[in-house]
């Protein structure tokens, strides 16, 4: 068989890093992208116990930074040249607004930005391997929120929460989107919801927000293991080779929000992605 090679951002904790675990235990080999050096060497160092022929590369890189984000992909592209599986796990909720040193919203740049420019730019790789999957991490959060075009980066009345939700609508317009744009080609493309995981999620926060998500945790939370089980299935199973454009919830496909299978929106969205990030 082939080497099979998965791109996981957002590894070194939680349900992204469970996830590259099992993964690489199942024989995959695994390029990991995350903002700590120290975190990837010792995610590598954990992982390699279960070797079995398989390899681990990792690249450090802060994706809620275009530079940075388009640097590791050209790194990724000269190592890598076949891709199987590109799953985006990287993302991050801020209770206050908070601007990259790019000038845009960590949340839009993290949670969305980073997902659209990482797969184009790793997207000849994934075309070279032929029956290629991309995973894409959302969350149930979307549902009851809508897109306004003129405050996609909460530039009025900020909420923390607000924006992570609208943040994960976006992730789930931008796989269906692709989904279909990728149809030609072989490539599956589909989303997820992990369910509301105990993880370090909400952690880079301080005061009110950061005790609440942690409350929440601790009284309703699943487990990382439980919650990284259907990024595994997407990415590995046989039983989705062939299913794209759908979003998933523990395994089995779901219905996403009614907005969120608005065409109209998810094709205006796209466009003034690329339109921004051409500007950057």
């Amino acid at each position: 068989m082939k080497e099979q090679v998965i791109v996981i951002t957002g590894a070194t904790d939680g349900i992204g890093k469970v996830s590259a675990r099992e993964l690489f235990k199942k024989g995959y080999s695994l390029v990991l992208v995350g903002r700590n050096q120290q975190k990837l060497d010792q995610t590598k160092s954990e992982f390699m116990q279960y070797a079995s022929g398989n390899s681990i590369f990792v690249y450090k890189a802060d994706l809620s930074l275009v530079k940075e984000t388009k640097l590791v992909a050209s790194e990724i592209r000269k190592k890598h040249t076949k891709i199987y599986c590109l799953l985006n796990n990287a993302g991050a909720f801020y209770s206050n607004r908070v601007l990259t040193n790019e000038g845009v919203e960590a949340t839009f740049a993290l949670n969305h930005l980073s997902y659209f420019l990482l797969t184009k730019e790793l997207l000849p790789c994934l075309e070279n391997f032929g029956k290629a999957r991309i995973v894409n991490v959302a969350s149930r959060a979307h549902v009851g929120v809508k897109l306004d075009f003129d405050n996609l980066q909460g530039e009025r009345e900020y909420s923390g929460w607000r924006q992570y939700q609208r943040s994960k609508l976006m992730n789930i317009y931008f796989s269906y989107e692709l989904a279909d744009r990728l149809k030609p080609k072989g490539i599956t493309v589909n989303c997820l919801h992990p369910g509301f995981v105990k993880t370090k999620f909400g952690s880079n926060n301080e005061g009110i927000a950061k005790t609440l998500v942690a409350i929440g945790q601790n009284l309703f939370a699943i487990s990382e293991d439980k919650g990284a089980e259907t990024s595994i299935y997407l990415a590995s199973s046989p039983d989705v080779a062939n299913i794209s454009g759908k979003y998933f919830v523990k395994c089995r496909e779901s219905k996403s929000s009614s907005e969120s299978y608005d065409l109209e929106t998810s094709k205006k969205f796209w466009d003034l992605t690329e339109s921004l990030l051409g500007k950057m």
